[in-house]
């Protein structure tokens, strides 16, 4: 085995069709359980999802793999929709708007001013690491590992930040 060549995948194999359907089902799967851990909601709840403007191969789709869907992403059903209902957080997927209707599951005015919070703790945490970072004096005298290692806290604080906003932003 260590001297054998790696086997070469024959091109004629590979079903571009498939491959896009299996990549739209990891989107629409991934995305979504991210949105029900950066809103808290609850691991346990089961929730509807709302596909929103969909093309026809998107409805297809959804109607193809719903029970895969909905077992993995936790959901109560999954269904093609007009409109998203007031109270919903929600995503984009190529042509269409992933709607999760959470009015009545979680509190979203407790929820928006969570993510507030930890916002302005970010910006603060930022900030602290931007005058380190901008003093001559700490720079001169710190350890090289100290200063990498608030430039990645500060990279870890600015990546944090814009996860928390898009999840406020997808809050409506």
């Amino acid at each position: 085995l260590i001297v054998e060549r790696w086997p070469l995948l024959n091109e004629a194999l590979v079903d571009e069709a498939a491959r896009d359907e299996i990549d739209w089902l990891i989107r629409l799967i991934g995305e979504t359980r991210s949105l029900r851990n950066e809103v808290n909601v609850p691991a346990a709840q089961k929730i509807p999802l709302l596909l929103v403007g969909a093309a026809p191969a998107s409805r297809k789709r959804l109607e193809r793999h719903q029970e895969l869907i909905d077992r993995l992403a936790r959901l109560e059903y999954s269904t093609t929709a007009d409109a998203a209902p007031p109270g919903s957080a929600a995503f984009v997927l190529d042509e269409a708007t992933v709607v999760l209707p959470l009015a009545g599951i979680i509190d979203l005015e407790v929820e928006r001013s969570r993510l507030t919070k930890e916002l302005a703790k970010l910006d603060q945490d930022i900030a602290t690491v931007d005058r380190k970072l901008g003093n001559p004096d700490f720079m001169a005298r710190a350890p090289e590992e100290i200063v990498e290692e608030n430039r990645e806290r500060k990279a870890a604080a600015e990546a944090r930040k814009l996860k928390i906003a898009e999840a406020l932003a997808r809050l409506s």
